[in-house]
């Protein structure tokens, strides 16, 4: 959640403010400083017009104070990427965490582009079927006097690739593929775990090629 605010105004129980689900109807407001809070553990949120207010925001909420740090928003894309015969997901490990292949969008590029290049690369997968958009996940870090907001849009994509050539200059040491519920337990990022297991019912481990394919229908 979003909360622009006056200079130093951070938020309390008592003086809330509205809060945005994205940071560009935020900004739309034109204020000093935009706080960013983390979602999952702000209580009892209100619908207020466009926005919303919490009956409390606990300190450890806000992620981009002490010191502040601007929010800004980065584009990425993704691939949810199915084994046509056996269901499995195709990971990589990178700098030593398990994660799902993605990467920011390029100048003049569209997201689904972005999806395949950045899979490509990362991999070195060539074989590859791209589906749907399947969905988005949000996550923030610090970089520098920004605090990155970082919206992946994620594709479904089917291949039957075995070797791989990880793009060791961006910190991929290896590229493997996981049994659905082996990658949902081992991914080292919590947004993509909540991910896939919201995906649970578009995307069933088999190796029956009928519902593999319904990965490109959805």
């Amino acid at each position: 959640m979003f909360y622009p605010c006056s200079r130093w105004d951070l938020p309390t129980a008592e003086n809330t403010g509205v809060l945005f689900q994205n940071l560009h109807d935020a900004q739309l407001l034109m204020m000093n400083q935009i706080i960013v809070l983390d979602h999952k553990m702000l209580n009892d949120l209100r619908p207020v017009g466009t926005g919303f207010h919490a009956g409390s925001i606990p300190s450890d909420a806000v992620l981009n104070f002490n010191p502040y740090a601007t929010p800004r928003e980065v584009i990425a894309s993704g691939g949810i990427v199915h084994h046509r015969v056996t269901g499995h997901l195709l990971c990589i490990k990178r700098h030593g965490v398990i994660d799902l292949p993605k990467g920011k969008l390029d100048p003049g590029e569209t997201i689904a582009s972005c999806a395949k290049r950045e899979l490509q690369e990362e991999t070195g997968i060539t074989d590859l079927t791209q589906g749907r958009l399947l969905g988005t996940t949000i996550h923030g870090y610090r970089r520098s006097n920004y605090f990155d907001v970082k919206t992946t849009f994620w594709y479904s994509f089917t291949s039957e690739a075995n070797q791989f050539t990880p793009a060791l200059s961006e910190g991929i040491e290896s590229v493997f593929w996981l049994p659905y519920a082996d990658t949902e337990q081992t991914l080292g990022y919590a947004p993509l775990s909540d991910f896939l297991k919201d995906l649970r019912s578009v995307i069933k481990e088999s190796p029956k090629n009928s519902q593999i394919e319904s990965l490109q229908s959805f």
